[in-house]
Parts: C-alpha cells; sequence; structure tokens
C-alpha cells in the first residue's frame, strides 16, 4: 500500500517545526482576538470554517485511492477529528477554569504518553536520552509556563483534569495520524479533521451559551483577524503535521512540536509587550536542548526494537 514516507526526513523535520511555530504565534493572535469581544470557542469556530474552506479547494485531489475505503479506515479517521476537537474543547475549559499556564504545561503530557506507547507497542526502542529530553521538555515547558505560581492558587481541579484531558487527545493525533498516512492524502485529512471540528465546534455554540461571549464583538477587526487566525491555526500547521508526523514518526514528531512554547514566549514578548523573566529563558533553553537530545543517536543504552520504525 502507498504511503507518504518517501520524503526526506529533514524535510518532515522542517514540516513540523513550522506547525509548532505557527501555533506559537497563534497564541498572539488569539489574545488579540479576545480584546475584541471573542471567546475561545467563537475563535475556534472561524479557524476551522477558513480551513474547511480551503481545503475542500482541493476536492479534485481527493481520489478514491486517497480516501478510506473500510469502516475501520472511516472510524480511524473519524477518531482523529473527534480528538482535534476535544483538543481544543478541554483546552478552552483548561483556561476558564484556571491560570493558562495549568493547562499549556499540562498539554505537554502528550509527550510521555506517545513515547510511552511507541515502545510499549515496539515501534521504537526504549532509549535513557530520549527519556531524558522528554523531563527537559516537560521542566521547561513548566518553567516557560510558570506552572508552580498558577498552583499557588486555589481550586484549580477542574483546569487540571481538563489539562489532563487535552494532552490525552493530542496524543491520539500523534499515535493515528501515521496510520491514516497509509490511506489518505494529507490534504484529505486536513480536510476531514477541519471539518469535524468545524460542524463541532459549531454545535457546541449552538448548544452551550456559555462558550459564547456575552460582550459585544468588534466585527470588521474580528474578520480582519479571522483571517489570520484560520491560516496560522487550522490551515498552514494542520497540513504541515498531517505531512511530517507519518515522515519522521510520531514520538519524535511530538518533541518537535514543543518548539511551540518558546515560540509563544517570544513572540508575546514581541508583539504584545509581555516581558521575558529569567526562569521563562532557561524554560525556553531547556525545550531547545530536549529537542536536540531527542533527535541524537543513543546506541549505547537503546534496547533493540520489536519491529523497525516506519
Amino acid at each position: 500500500m502507498k504511503t507518504e514516507f518517501t520524503s526526506g526526513r529533514s524535510f518532515g523535520v522542517i514540516l513540523v517545526l513550522i506547525s509548532g511555530a505557527c501555533w506559537g504565534f497563534h497564541g498572539v493572535l488569539i489574545k488579540k482576538a479576545y480584546a475584541v469581544g471573542a471567546s475561545f470557542q467563537q475563535v475556534f469556530f472561524v479557524e476551522t470554517l477558513f480551513a474547511s474552506i480551503f481545503f475542500i479547494c482541493f476536492a479534485r485531489s481527493f481520489g478514491r485511492e486517497q480516501r478510506p475505503r473500510t469502516p475501520g479506515q472511516w472510524r480511524d479517521l473519524l477518531l482523529c477529528g473527534i480528538a482535534s476537537l476535544a483538543l481544543g474543547t478541554f483546552l478552552f475549559l483548561a483556561f476558564s477554569l484556571g491560570p493558562i499556564a495549568i493547562g499549556a504545561t499540562l498539554l505537554f503530557l502528550y509527550l510521555p504518553q506517545v513515547y510511552g506507547y511507541t515502545v510499549f507497542r515496539g515501534v521504537q526502542s526504549f532509549s535513557y536520552l530520549k527519556a531524558l529530553s522528554i523531563g527537559l521538555l516537560l521542566i521547561g515547558a513548566g518553567a516557560t509556563t510558570n506552572i508552580l505560581g498558577a498552583f499557588e492558587g486555589n481550586a484549580f481541579a477542574g483546569a487540571i483534569f481538563a489539562g489532563l484531558a487535552a494532552s490525552a487527545c493530542y496524543a491520539i493525533i500523534f499515535l493515528l495520524t501515521p496510520r491514516l498516512s497509509s490511506f489518505t492524502s494529507a490534504t484529505f485529512r486536513s480536510f476531514a479533521i477541519s471539518f469535524t471540528c468545524f460542524i463541532g465546534s459549531g454545535a457546541l455554540l449552538l448548544a452551550f451559551p456559555f462558550v459564547r461571549n456575552q460582550q459585544p464583538i468588534d466585527w470588521p477587526t474580528f474578520l480582519g483577524l479571522a483571517l489570520l487566525l484560520g491560516f496560522l491555526g487550522q490551515t498552514l500547521p494542520v497540513i504541515t503535521l498531517m505531512k511530517g508526523i507519518p515522515i519522521v514518526g510520531s514520538s519524535f514528531a511530538g518533541a518537535l512540536a514543543s518548539i511551540e512554547l518558546p515560540v509563544a514566549v517570544i513572540s508575546s514578548a514581541i508583539f504584545l509587550g509581555e516581558t521575558i523573566t529569567f526562569v521563562q529563558s532557561v524554560g525556553a533553553s531547556l525545550v531547545f536542548v530536549g529537542i536536540v537530545l531527542f533527535n541524537l543517536p543513543d546506541p549505547l543504552f537503546s534496547q533493540k526494537p520489536r519491529i523497525s520504525t516506519p
């Protein structure tokens, strides 16, 4: 069966880094959208609407050989779309129930989940070096978002559970994508996931009024931001992630995508005037070091894999 593992590894690395960088800068645009009266769910709805319209323009390329052909394949594609919808929804709940640092940091627990699953299934071997790099990434994420300061508040159990649920959904996306690549094109699965999120987020807006902002929205400004939000939130990063994960593998792609946090901190300082503390600088540096270590060969500490890595 034809797959998408033919591109060079370096190209796959660049694709996943683009995804992480887009989502890092995406946070700046979300804050500007909040400032004109939009809620997260409204932003999510507009982004997925933009992405659905964009990807449907490639419908002529959705040949039969690039679409699911069995009930099981359609199930996996739908599951990935639902996981994407749940990821956005749970992050919104985490952000609304407690400090943003809690949801942003707990989201990074997808890293050990993805790596642990791939080792358990024999997709790759266990490596102490990679385990160390994941530890550095998690510590760096916590330092960058000041997670300890966030936990000093009271009654953040809801935010914690929502953040943990978001990390599990993110892990599902990384683990399912290589399987989806064997029977779908990157464009088709990007459209399917975006459209599922569009329908789901629209249904949530209709069913639950509390996810809509009750303040008036500055529509001209918001619609202008919507174009950038759609491109940098759901279009470019989705297509590059869908193409990049099958090339570099789920666990390495997860490590690369963590570039999102340093980009978010730097872009917030440049465009929003936020101050970067020394601890945040150290945390961002640890994230970079963790990404580099994860990509280093570790022949001394690795066990032989039970099956070959794609």
